[in-house]
């Protein structure tokens, strides 16, 4: 009976970990420019698992998913009269209540500031 009862503790609070590492990736996230300040673009993440993009009209995120220490962002691409699926999927350098850093093929890094 203690065995069940210590694995069931276990697992929640594994669950429990998961769900916070989660909510502090949840909110609208714009892309740091420094090239161009006026330009802003981004991504909301939502609760639920589904995503919009923040200032691309042709790139229209749908979903987000964690996976370890990896994001994967999918959607549409939409351009020249034809829309195509997509799915990206990111390192996380960093994650704290106000930046996002992320690293695509240890090349591409693209750096989110929280939005307000």
């Amino acid at each position: 009976m203690k065995k069940i009862y210590l694995l069931s503790v276990l697992i929640f609070l594994i669950f429990a970990c998961e769900n916070n590492q989660n909510n502090l990736f949840i909110g609208d996230w714009i892309e740091d420019m420094p090239a161009n300040k006026h330009f802003v673009q981004g991504i909301s993440l939502n609760a639920d698992g589904s995503a919009s993009s923040i200032g691309m009209a042709t790139l229209k995120y749908e979903k987000w998913n964690l996976s370890g220490d990896k994001i994967t962002f999918s959607g549409k691409s939409i351009g020249n009269g034809q829309t195509i699926d997509f799915s990206d999927t990111f390192k996380i350098i960093e994650i704290t209540p106000h930046t996002m850093k992320l690293e695509k093929n240890e090349k591409y890094q693209i750096k989110y500031q929280r939005k307000n």
